[in-house]
């Protein structure tokens, strides 16, 4: 049957709005993922700009550690110089830092001891014998006990060890005088590590160092008992 012009004309409308349709539907697709994408570079815009807010404060906090590095390089150069220039000065009146040391703890022995009660008579520095090589720096007597301290700049473990283990078994050799006495020993350093001072306190030493103050202490642990030799 002969399509009617009327019929023709309605399929062709029918079509040209479905066609409508699509092209719409196309378009709001289109307008959606535009839509998706426009948020997609927000976020990742949003995300740069965080990123480079993190980077201008990492390199703020790199630009403020680098300053502080050189401040403490300039303080330790500084302070280098000041220990190179007291060292020299030191050197020239004869005086070394092991000798600085004796002389602290040689000076503050009886009343460091005294502290703990215990009294010494008699304190003597650099003792010696003829015939016999070494010395022991600190020597102090009491009744009936004798103490030996051997005093460093700073004390390192293989120093307590020699200490220990040769110089203070040959002090009654070299001294038979004092064999009736009780013999203990100490150690004594400007710099004394917490680790040092611990190892030389299991090797039953009394361990000095210099206070706050510029003087002398003993800082073994209050149950602390010394080793006899």
């Amino acid at each position: 049957m002969k399509e009617s012009i009327l019929d023709r004309v309605g399929r062709e409308m029918a079509e040209f709005l479905q066609g409508m349709r699509e092209e719409r539907a196309a378009i709001a697709e289109e307008r959606a993922a535009i839509a998706e994408l426009r948020e997609s570079i927000t976020e990742l815009r949003e995300s740069q700009k965080q990123t480079d807010e993190q980077l201008r404060k990492t390199d703020e906090q790199q630009r403020k550690t680098d300053e502080q590095i050189r401040k403490t390089d300039e303080q330790l150069e500084k302070t280098s110089k000041k220990l190179a220039e007291v060292s020299k000065k030191l050197g020239e009146m004869g005086i070394t830092d092991g000798k600085v040391g004796e002389d602290l703890f040689y000076r503050n022995v009886k009343h460091v001891f005294g502290q703990h009660d215990i009294d010494f008579i008699d304190v003597r520095r650099n003792v010696k014998k003829k015939g016999f090589p070494g010395e022991y720096d600190i020597v102090a007597v009491g009744e009936g006990m004798v103490l030996v301290v051997e005093v460093k700049k700073k004390m390192e473990q293989d120093m307590v060890d020699k200490f220990v283990d040769e110089q203070i078994p040959k002090f009654r050799q070299i001294f038979p005088e004092y064999r009736d006495f009780s013999l203990i020993g100490g150690v004594g350093a400007l710099v004394m590590q917490d680790a040092i001072s611990r190892y030389a306190e299991k090797k039953g030493l009394y361990v000095m160092t210099q206070n706050g103050e510029g003087g002398a202490m003993l800082v073994n642990q209050e149950n602390f008992t010394a080793k006899e030799f």
